[in-house]
């Protein structure tokens, strides 16, 4: 019930967000306008019908290097299998005035699982989301083998949750919090509402975390292999941590503060820290 509530209030933050095209801006008019719609729609939306259909697949996975999903609403929660097979658990779940129709909603759903020559593509997006009556949601947990190392996912509504996945992330979400854990690889990780943590990780090359209303939250046990690491938020407090015997050179550019520079041995690892409204904590 919450988690179905939870994804319909989002929906409309979309909406309510569509004039802020880039990620380097934001409407704080239109921020006091989310949270308002946001208690509308909680009271309007108790009481509605909720149907859900569960499946499960597993693929045969050896040989291939790459995991890409897309995704519409839903939350995302991948780690890895001990086994060359990949398992797919997808709950799809619907929510309107009736029974009959979040049943019919659940029945009609289509969505696709395919392989190719070196990757497993999942796509459970639609086209249209209708914020009257009706509210439609397809969460995934993804289990894979080590031979996974590149993750791509491109999501507009829902948490992500990534755990235990060496090798290169590619991330995009535009409602919801990214959540990285136990990792090793590079980054690229976009969201556009919500907060950004990685811990118990490692920094592999160059990688890059980015939000427009958020706190970015990053905790690494070893930049050794990373040339550059790139922590950006408009309205959100940036907290990154790092061993003190690392090799850096850190440029911070904090709100109402001077931007500073913070060098530790060689300086090997180039750090870019830099916030519009917000706080920032390094080391």
């Amino acid at each position: 019930m919450k988690k179905i509530i939870s994804l319909l209030l989002v929906v409309l933050a979309v909406s309510s967000l569509n004039g802020c095209t880039s990620i380097n801006e934001v409407d704080e008019d239109k921020v006091k306008d989310v949270t308002d719609k946001l208690t509308e729609v909680l009271v309007n939306t108790v009481g509605n019908e909720k149907a859900e259909r569960m499946e499960s697949h597993s693929i045969n996975a050896a040989g291939l290097s790459m995991l890409k999903v897309t995704n519409s609403v839903g939350n995302i929660d991948i780690t890895t299998s001990d086994s060359d097979e990949a398992t797919i658990d997808l709950n799809i779940a619907a929510k309107t005035g009736s029974t009959e129709k979040s049943e019919q909603l659940v029945s009609d759903f289509i969505y696709s699982i395919e392989t190719t020559s070196d990757s497993i593509d999942i796509n459970t997006s639609f086209k249209e989301i209708k914020i009257d009556d009706t509210n439609i949601s397809t969460d995934l947990k993804i289990a894979v083998p080590n031979n996974i190392n590149n993750i791509i996912i491109s999501s507009n509504i829902g948490d992500i949750f990534v755990e235990k996945i060496n090798g290169e992330f590619d991330i995009s979400n535009n409602v919801g919090n990214i959540t990285i854990k136990n990792s090793k690889s590079s980054y690229n990780i976009i969201t556009n509402v919500g907060e950004i943590v990685v811990s118990e990780a490692s920094a592999d090359k160059s990688s890059e975390f980015t939000t427009n209303t958020g706190d970015i939250n990053v905790v690494f046990n070893d930049i050794t292999g990373a040339e550059s690491i790139k922590a950006v938020t408009d309205v959100g407090d940036i907290s990154l941590k790092v061993p003190k015997d690392s090799s850096y050179e850190a440029e911070i550019s904090e709100f109402m503060g001077n931007e500073r520079t913070e060098k530790n041995k060689d300086g090997l690892t180039k750090i870019k820290l830099k916030t519009g409204v917000g706080d920032i904590n390094f080391n």
